[in-house]
């Protein structure tokens, strides 16, 4: 995904700018899209009939084609911005060069020295950023050992050791997994979370930036690849971020390419087709249509079988939960931590797995237990708290999700094992409610009792 590295690689000012000039190839290069204009050839704006040269019509259609670059990265995600939602929208006002009594209104804060707290934050993290880049590309200088990694797209849904592929573990990951040749198809698909990273990179890597599919010719590129379950391919690159679609499922897009999904709902286009890459009226074009009228039969013959099966078989269905059974079942005790004022709640759990997204969705819903969190939850913003595991109980045997070892070899009741567990979780949050004292200013329990079990 080329458009990705020249992206990450470019400089402050051309992120600025929205394009970058590749001086061995001789073009400007939109940063967002990818379009290219040659140097030396002279463009007409055909609205306005007006003349460019490439430079400066590749300026042109940054701004007329994606808008600001600021309002455009901006909608980045919070994990490549590192930004908050509350931060984004004040970076705006200041932007528009807003008082600070407007910025009151925009955004709710309640008094104007908060605002100016804000702004004073946004300064540091800038020169925090300034040295970080300053001692990274002196840690780099000279050091041409050190692995290259494979850019993580921008749109990545969550960033995390996944992702860390270095150039030479991502070639030999597509000669194992595309054995045939990188158009497929697939040897397997992988079922370990960063080789499904790379599998999909290179999969995604066939659409253009830019251009919207069909539902139909997202399937007829995927059934090269996976013909068995194309679906389950398209279901991964929207869950990873690599496309996004509309919310009937009819148009596709590489994300981040410039295309906004409010913009398609209002136009409600569902039928733009390729131009590009459309075959030529010649015996090989000739060929190529009936190859992509037979991928289409395909397609429309797996999907008109898959409305009468159920979407899983018994015998995979069966696998898969044997499979999270025997997963290791972590307990522990956990913090829900406010980014703003500082503020923890302590929590423990006999079951970790996933516990955040449910703490989340019963914080969201308005239904938390501790009332002081789920006022600051609603007063500040999920994206202004953070999770952490903090420790996780010990035990001498692992613990499953097929729960077996309730059933004691020594003849004791399931529910003495389950009490057991829930002692263990406890006593260990007792020992961090002593290491952190979470009640009054410092945290959501009572001053005077306990934190709660």
């Amino acid at each position: 995904m080329v458009d990705e590295e020249r992206f990450w690689s470019a400089s402050v000012e051309e992120l600025k700018q929205g394009y970058v000039y590749e001086e061995a190839e001789g073009f400007y290069y939109c940063l967002i899209c990818g379009e290219r204009f040659e140097g030396g050839e002279i463009f007409r704006d055909e609205q306005s009939g007006r003349w460019y040269e490439a430079r400066k019509y590749a300026a042109y259609h940054v701004q007329q084609e994606h808008g600001s670059m600021l309002d455009y990265l901006l909608e980045l995600d919070k994990r490549q911005t590192g930004l908050t939602d509350l931060q984004k929208e004040l970076i705006q006002g200041f932007a528009e060069q807003l008082t600070d009594n407007e910025m009151m209104s925009r955004t709710g804060i309640g008094s104007a020295s908060t605002i100016r707290n804000h702004r004073f934050v946004l300064k540091e993290k800038a020169k925090q950023a300034k040295l970080l880049l300053a001692i990274i590309e002196m840690m780099d200088h000279g050091n041409t050992a050190a692995p290259r990694f494979v850019p993580v797209h921008r749109t990545a849904t969550q960033i995390d050791e996944r992702y860390a592929i270095t150039e030479d573990e991502y070639a030999d990951l597509l000669k194992q997994y595309f054995p045939d040749g990188p158009e497929g198809p697939l040897a397997s698909f992988p079922r370990k979370e960063k080789r499904k990273v790379a599998v999909l990179r290179h999969i995604a890597s066939y659409f253009k930036s830019g251009v919207r599919y069909t539902e139909k010719e997202v399937n007829e590129r995927l059934i090269s690849f996976w013909e068995e379950d194309y679906a389950t391919l398209r279901r991964y690159l929207i869950d990873y971020g690599y496309l996004d679609r509309k919310d009937d499922g009819k148009v596709y897009w590489v994300k981040g390419s410039g295309i906004k999904k409010n913009e398609l709902e209002q136009s409600g286009s569902t039928e733009q087709v390729e131009q590009m890459t459309a075959p030529k009226k010649s015996a090989k074009g000739k060929q190529g249509k009936t190859d992509k009228q037979k991928a289409q039969a395909k397609v429309q013959e797996q999907e008109e079988e898959r409305k009468g099966e159920p979407k899983m078989d018994k015998a995979k269905r069966k696998q898969l939960t044997a499979e999270y059974q025997e997963r290791e079942r972590q307990m522990g005790v956990f913090q829900i931590k406010n980014n703003v004022n500082g503020k923890i709640y302590l929590g423990s759990s006999t079951n970790l797995d996933a516990l955040w997204g449910k703490e989340q969705f019963v914080l969201n819903m308005n239904g938390h237990a501790n009332k002081e969190l789920q006022k600051e939850w609603k007063q500040f913003g999920g994206e202004n708290f953070s999770f952490l595991v903090l420790e996780t109980v010990k035990l001498e045997q692992k613990i499953r999700y097929d729960y077996k070892d309730v059933l004691d070899p020594e003849g004791r009741q399931p529910v003495d094992m389950v009490r057991q567990y829930n002692r263990e979780v406890n006593d260990l949050k007792e020992i961090w409610a002593q290491k952190l004292q979470p009640y009054g200013e410092k945290g959501y329990h009572g001053p005077a009792e306990k934190v709660e079990k």
